[in-house]
């Protein structure tokens, strides 16, 4: 008989694996939760290494859905019994997962634990290889991973236990070493097998499994040991990373109250395995050896966004890897950020050179490629040598659609003039705005015009004066309103474009409707 009924937990929300897996003390009901999955392939992923007696399954999630999953599993294992969760809108789902082999379901809203462990044991006592103990022993594992995790328990059986005055917290999150479930699990069992070699005689050790993929071994020491236990740590470490090599641990700061775990644990522990990324070849960080990362300013995307705007794309790349550079210097964002942060930009960039209808250019094929590269990438170094490739392939993609940006430039400075003729435009003023060089921007617009800047501007204003000019507005109102503020010159300008003065323009223009 199976000292334990083993259950695992799919579903996409955290919230509500955390909220099964700590509704109760399973293990003192004679339940034990094996694994949580967050889809229907991670858990199919573990069923594979451990079968277990029940699976309580969300009905909806992403990419196979529980009915799809329910009918994989009943194929391949049709031992399992599955457990459906569902909300009342799902009904017509839930009859479907029965066709397919579930054997009950619960409704989330009025999920009561007691109630689902009724439901739990009814189906458990129809298992021929389970035999539900009475009551287990504490759980000091569920204990710990309940503190931890911020749910509220009773020190009673803590207190007894770690009887040294001092606490710190070693680990690994394995799910960020390897995304293989296989993999992760061979390294987990190499850490177990590497804890339990070491002489742990005069401290206090407590292994606990958060979410499948973060191990942390909790140590409770006398103050003068610190030294010796950090060399053992030091040597687990060692020896599991020489069997697998991007295996990376961190060693949490000291405490001195095992109540104070969940915030060491949020604050120093998990910090230290976001670290990762920033520390290839390293294989322990500890607090101690980490130093606290400066601030620096916020990307200026703002910036970026106009430089790109205005097609200025190598240059809005110069500033964002000049970013990039001194963030992974300082390691002073998050792995998250940075690649957030890389991916807008590089979404920005596409959206424009998408917009400009670029032939040969797939945006979504794209999009893909440039998002799969920077998510691939595992540490800082590989970010950047990504990061370089993908500017390479843009730089080929502005080289071949130079003339249509160059056209599309040329077209917004158009569009600009015809919208503020009325102002005091210069060359100057616009070659700043377009961030332009003023010569080359002069020499930009003669070679894409039939005539220069100034020129054009003025047969804008002289073809709008002559509009106004049809109408009842004084002269010297129509020089101002056309961007003139001395109406002598504007006349002088008038008659080289039109053979006449404004007012003999206008009393040709009556006569003509007369």
């Amino acid at each position: 008989m199976s000292e334990y009924c083993k259950i695992l937990i799919v579903d996409d929300e955290f919230i509500m694996r955390q909220g099964i897996k700590h509704m109760l003390d399973w293990e003192q009901e004679g339940f034990q939760i094996i694994g949580e999955a967050s889809s229907c392939q991670e858990a199919l992923e573990i069923i594979e290494t451990n079968i277990p007696h029940i699976i309580i399954s969300d009905i909806v999630m992403p990419q196979v859905d529980g009915i799809e999953f329910t009918k994989i599993v009943q194929e391949k294992y049709p031992q399992i019994q599955i457990v459906i969760l569902s909300s009342y809108s799902d009904f017509e789902y839930v009859r479907s997962s029965f066709q397919n082999g579930a054997v009950d379901y619960v409704l989330k809203p009025s999920l009561k634990p007691l109630d689902f462990l009724d439901t739990l044991k009814k189906i458990a006592k129809k298992i021929s290889s389970v035999d539900l103990p009475s009551k287990s022993a504490v759980n000091i594992d569920n204990l710990l991973n309940r503190l931890i995790l911020g749910y509220d328990i009773d020190f009673e059986h803590l207190n007894k236990l770690f009887i040294n005055p001092c606490f710190c917290i070693f680990g690994i999150n394995a799910k960020k070493v390897y995304p293989n479930y296989e993999e992760r699990q061979k390294l987990l069992s190499s850490l177990i097998s590497e804890i339990d070699l070491q002489d742990f005689k005069e401290e206090v050790t407590q292994v606990t499994n958060i979410e499948n993929d973060m191990i942390v071994l909790i140590i409770n020491f006398k103050r003068e040991n610190y030294t010796n236990v950090e060399n053992k740590l030091i040597k687990i470490s060692n020896d599991v990373a020489s069997k697998f090599r991007e295996a990376f641990f961190g060693l949490s700061k000291e405490f001195y109250n095992i109540e104070n775990i969940k915030e060491i644990y949020e604050t120093d522990f998990l910090l230290l395995t976001q670290q990762y990324f920033y520390n290839k070849n390293i294989n322990l960080l500890s607090s101690k050896s980490l130093k606290k990362a400066p601030e620096i300013e916020k990307f200026n995307f703002k910036g970026f966004s106009e430089l790109v705007s205005i097609l200025k794309i190598p240059k809005a790349f110069e500033m964002l890897t000049e970013y990039i550079n001194k963030v992974i210097n300082n390691k002073a964002l998050t792995e998250f950020e940075l690649k957030t942060l890389i991916q807008n930009c590089f979404y920005n960039v596409i959206s424009t050179l998408e917009y400009l209808n670029s032939d040969g250019i797939s945006s979504n094929s794209l999009k893909r490629e440039c998002f799969d590269k920077i998510d691939s990438s595992k540490y800082a170094e590989d970010l950047m040598e990504a990061y370089q490739e993908i500017l390479d392939l843009f730089n080929k993609i502005i080289d071949k659609q130079e003339s249509n940006i160059n056209s599309h430039m040329l077209n917004k400075i158009i569009q600009y003039i015809y919208d503020h003729y009325d102002e005091q435009l210069t060359l100057s003023y616009v070659s700043k705005l377009f961030n332009f060089n003023y010569y080359y921007l002069s020499s930009y617009f003669s070679s894409h015009n039939e005539e220069g800047f100034n020129e054009f501007l003025n047969k804008i204003r002289i073809k709008k004066a002559c509009e106004f000019l049809q109408k009842d507005i004084p002269i010297s109102d129509i020089s101002s309103m056309v961007g003139y503020s001395d109406q002598s010159y504007f006349s002088k300008v008038f008659k080289k474009f039109t053979g006449v003065t404004p007012s003999n323009f206008r009393k040709n223009s009556i006569k003509g409707l007369s």
